[in-house]
């Protein structure tokens, strides 16, 4: 116990660093205190420079790291039934696994050398953000990201950690579910050997009772207590590979532009399409984790309590399916549904209940790191084989060849022989590996991406219609509006009246 009472001090301090991380990607260059404020100081701090924060993290973890326990389930007093009491709990991999994180956000186009609010100043003149920084300085960041990235790397690979591959028998499946399931269950199997650190929290529940469809099975259309309403654009499902591991655009076996064609499945297909069910072209012919992510129309979805692949339950939302949308609190925009939010085992009832198994939601985990190491490396000027080794590690557990043999093999181009080539690569290995993970939506802030891309259209199927020809038609739900000041939020009015010293944020 007296072990586990000095242990405070460096996970409270762990906690400042992560919730300063939080505030800073968040606001960018925030006030910065580290002692007990009086009520003065509390109303007179100034905003303190991005690069100082990011700096104080780091440097925070670095003296902590070697301090704080290493592993909670090494304690000779740690039990399963302590596991509500201490896993989740601040330790070393999550101290080292932060540090990364803050040094390649740090890194980031957002915060490196960002000249969009150039001449923007706080309260006594000085600029907010500086973009003059030397390409050397610049260069650095990432060389201290890559660096933070494989100490992090190294830690957890001898704490035995690894990338998550479903290896239970408990069911005999086919070997293209077992592939999925490699997939489905990074997020929803609880502190896997992947899972670095995870938020235990009641909205992950929630999550799962919007993320499945309404009348999944047919039948049970009737339960309130699925809200199946967490709908995905068709450009994310635009953003997976097609299964040779390369873009839709670039695939020169996959006939872009005839994506929205109509096409029944046959038994080839039997393991990701219902077989003899007619769906879009887009549907066919993806990787592995196009099928392990997404419901669509036509989808066979493993799990709901049937596990015979012979008699597969599968998503039918036409209109006059059970799946349809008909009730307005449980209506899906697109027609398309996060699968990889849910658990396998997690089972709707007959006519009401949700039987949930529940997961802590993953903040960090291995694969994660990977592909940051590998954007470090790239960034900093590695060499192209120790930058797509990462990459090449997440797609082989995807079930892909590698990213040199895919490209030469099912494209006319060598985009990975370039450092833009990769950088590119590297951004789309993340959106599709990571979806519905919550760090797209940091990513292309810190990119600087967002202007580009969430200036796109959000599209989906006619989910009103009944017949193929029509349903499968895209449609415009929403026109999104980013604007340079979006990078960032702004700050509440109550704050700048009671801190006249803080500046309200570009653009607000």
């Amino acid at each position: 116990e007296m072990y586990r009472y000095n242990n405070y001090q460096y996970e409270v301090r762990f906690l400042r660093a992560y919730y300063y991380f939080n505030l800073v990607r968040q606001y960018g260059d925030v006030p910065f205190t580290d002692h007990v404020l009086t009520t003065a100081e509390v109303n007179s701090l100034e905003r303190r420079p991005a690069k100082e924060i990011f700096d104080f993290i780091i440097s925070e973890c670095d003296e902590i790291k070697d301090l704080i326990i290493e592993n909670y389930e090494n304690l000779g007093d740690w039990e399963p039934s302590n596991e509500a009491r201490e896993t989740g709990r601040a330790n070393k991999r999550t101290v080292l696994a932060l540090k990364a994180r803050a040094a390649l956000y740090a890194a980031s186009p957002l915060f490196n050398g960002n000249a969009d609010y150039k001449g923007y100043t706080d309260s006594r003149g000085i600029e907010i953000f500086n973009p003059n920084k030397s390409e050397q300085d610049k260069k650095q960041r990432w060389i201290d990201a890559a660096e933070a990235c494989k100490q992090a790397i190294e830690f957890l690979k001898a704490q035995g950690h690894d990338l998550y591959k479903y290896t239970s028998l408990e069911y005999t499946i086919s070997d293209q579910t077992r592939a999925k399931m490699n997939i489905r269950n990074i997020v929803t199997e609880k502190w896997n050997q992947e899972i670095i650190w995870a938020n235990s929290n009641s909205i992950i529940g929630q999550l799962q009772d919007h993320a499945i469809p309404r009348g999944l099975e047919p039948g049970k259309e009737g339960n309130a207590s699925v809200g199946g309403n967490l709908a995905v654009p068709l450009k994310i499902a635009d953003l997976f590979y097609t299964k040779n591991g390369v873009p839709i655009t670039e695939d020169k076996t996959w006939n872009y532009d005839d994506r929205l064609e109509l096409r029944k499945a046959t038994s080839d297909d039997k393991y990701f399409i219902k077989e003899g069910y007619t769906t879009a072209s887009i549907n066919f012919d993806r990787e592995v984790r196009y099928y392990a992510s997404l419901g669509f129309d036509g989808a066979v979805w493993f799990g709901q309590g049937v596990t015979d692949e012979t008699k597969p339950i599968y998503v039918q939302c036409k209109q006059g399916q059970s799946a349809a949308n008909q009730i307005s609190n449980s209506w899906n925009e697109t027609g398309i549904w996060p699968k990889k939010l849910v658990h396998f085992k997690s089972v709707v009832g007959q006519t009401s209940g949700f039987t949930k198994i529940t997961y802590p939601f993953p903040v960090m985990r291995l694969g994660n790191l990977y592909l940051l190491y590998a954007e470090a490396l790239n960034e900093s000027g590695a060499s192209k084989t120790d930058v797509l080794t990462w990459v090449d590690l997440i797609r082989e557990r995807a079930g892909l060849e590698g990213v040199e043999e895919s490209w030469d093999t099912y494209t006319n181009n060598k985009k990975y022989e370039t450092v833009d080539g990769r950088r590119e690569i590297i951004q789309q290995e993340r959106g599709i590996e990571l979806a519905f993970e919550a760090q797209r939506f940091w990513d292309l802030r810190r990119w600087k991406l967002a202007y580009q891309e969430q200036n796109k259209p959000i599209t989906g199927w006619n989910t009103q219609y009944s017949t193929n020809e029509d349903y499968y038609t895209e449609q415009l739900i929403y026109a999104q509006e980013f604007r340079i000041r979006n990078y960032f939020w702004p700050i509440l009015d109550k704050e700048l009246y009671s801190n006249k010293n803080l500046v309200q944020n570009y653009g607000w």
